[in-house]
């Protein structure tokens, strides 16, 4: 279900022709009025009506039935901050960054809008691909309609769904929601709750080796670091746990190294029910002291009025789901204590297997197009006054992926454990000798000390 309107005074008037007439069209190069459909409230024109295959009956067989149609399967109205578009083509065209389609749009979709955007003809998925990376960060592409042989449908992330009674598309419908909406605190928690107990893994599956040394990798990639005084607890913050599964795979090797001394565990996340989820596996696991909240980044609960900084604060696959990079560092970086240790780590945007699927893919999680790059999180962590002291790529890029899902669905597993021997051998040259480089893994982390 679609959100709320969020713009006043986006409605259009009759078309008298006036600055609020739905006639009175704003033009900018790039984009193209999708049809003169006068109860929309807003139309957009982004492209000279001579450019490319734009207008005319490809813009007129965008009927209003047919729209009301992808709007009802919305389960919502047309309201004042929704945009309806036509491209000009079936893949944009280079331009300056001023007049991208992602700058065009963003000052005119409302904050809680929904994006309608017709790309003409029969685009493949690439077309659709280069269209969705053209209006990023503007908007994200959350699912596109076209039709088939079978009639007309909707694509998600989550599978396809048929839309009965629906007429023809003259190409296919983009449906766009904003990068800030996507990203939203109210997003995160409703997504994650969806999905929390997918995130501490299947014991049973083949690939379940690796879902846990991703998790050992990251947990105990630093050394651990001091307790704040003789007597006190080692303090360790999961910064965004998920199902708890770094933070607890460092409490249990502090554990060990520290017996008769205390350890705690604290642990947060925006969903109440990955929290709860990484309660229990903590405890299950033999952690012996845990407490769990939610909350966000940019403005962790932790820690709370008269409880100290932590001596170890970890991170892992958290940075890319934020709104705001540098307010979630800011975040980050005031739980650790003078002299701590923090370790960071999230998918890497430049790696090649990533940048594949940006080309190829129509729709893609948005945290692969929000993510940092190793470069830009040592960047953040350096301007925040930490210093790096040791960095690695892990998880080889493309094609290892793709094999360890071929040999899941197809091979038993078979191939399940030489895959994961490659990815630690790789991790620990990779760390070692740089070889091989970061472009060649998803993901990276980084580990650093504060001032003491």
């Amino acid at each position: 279900m679609v959100g709320a309107p969020g713009r006043a005074g986006g409605q259009r008037g009759a078309g008298d022709g006036s600055p609020h007439s739905a006639r009175a069209f704003l033009q900018f190069p790039g984009l193209c009025p999708c049809a003169p459909l006068w109860q929309m409230p807003i139309l957009l024109s982004m492209v000279a009506p001579t450019e490319g295959p734009t207008g005319g009956a490809a813009a007129e067989a965008l009927s209003a039935s047919t729209l009301a149609a992808v709007w009802g399967d919305l389960g919502r109205d047309p309201a004042p901050g929704d945009l309806v578009l036509q491209a000009p083509a079936p893949r944009p065209a280079q331009a300056a960054e001023s007049h991208s389609p992602a700058a065009r749009v963003a000052g005119d979709l409302g904050p809680t809008g929904t994006l309608l955007f017709l790309v003409p003809g029969a685009p493949t998925a690439r077309d659709l691909a280069a269209w969705r990376n053209a209006l990023w960060p503007a908007v994200h592409i959350v699912a596109h309609s076209r039709s088939g042989s079978d009639g007309l449908a909707r694509h998600t992330l989550g599978g396809v769904t048929r839309l009965a009674g629906c007429a023809a598309l003259p190409g296919t419908v983009l449906l766009g929601r904003p990068r800030a909406l996507v990203l939203s605190p109210e997003a995160t928690v409703e997504k994650f709750d969806a999905n929390a107990a997918g995130w501490s893994g299947d014991p049973s599956s083949s690939t379940y080796g690796h879902h846990r040394w991703m998790r050992r990798f990251v947990g105990l990639f630093a050394p651990l670091p001091q307790a704040a005084g003789p007597d006190a607890p080692l303090r360790i913050l999961d910064f965004g746990c998920g199902g708890g599964w770094v933070g607890i795979e460092a409490a249990l090797c502090a554990q060990a190294a520290r017996p008769g001394r205390g350890v705690e565990l604290c642990a947060f996340d925006p969903s109440p029910e990955m929290v709860r989820h990484a309660e229990r596996n903590a405890r299950e696991a033999g952690v012996t002291s845990f407490t769990g909240r939610t909350g966000f980044g940019h403005a962790p609960p932790f820690p709370g009025p008269g409880e100290q900084a932590f001596d170890l604060v970890l991170s892992s696959g958290v940075v890319s789901f934020a709104p705001d990079a540098a307010a979630w560092f800011d975040g980050l970086c005031a739980c650790l204590r003078p002299g701590g240790t923090l370790v960071v780590g999230d998918i890497e945007k430049s790696a090649a297997g990533m940048g594949a699927r940006r080309a190829r893919k129509a729709l893609l999680p948005v945290r692969e197009l929000n993510a940092l790059s190793r470069r830009e999180a040592r960047a953040l962590l350096v301007r925040h006054g930490l210093t790096p002291n040791d960095a690695a790529g892990y998880q080889l890029t493309r094609p290892i992926p793709e094999l360890m899902h071929f040999s899941e669905t197809r091979l038993a597993g078979v191939l399940a454990a030489p895959l994961l021997l490659a990815n630690r051998l790789a991790a620990a040259t990779n760390r070692t000798v740089g070889i091989p480089p970061q472009s060649r893994f998803d993901s990276w982390v980084i580990a650093c000390t504060s001032a003491s």
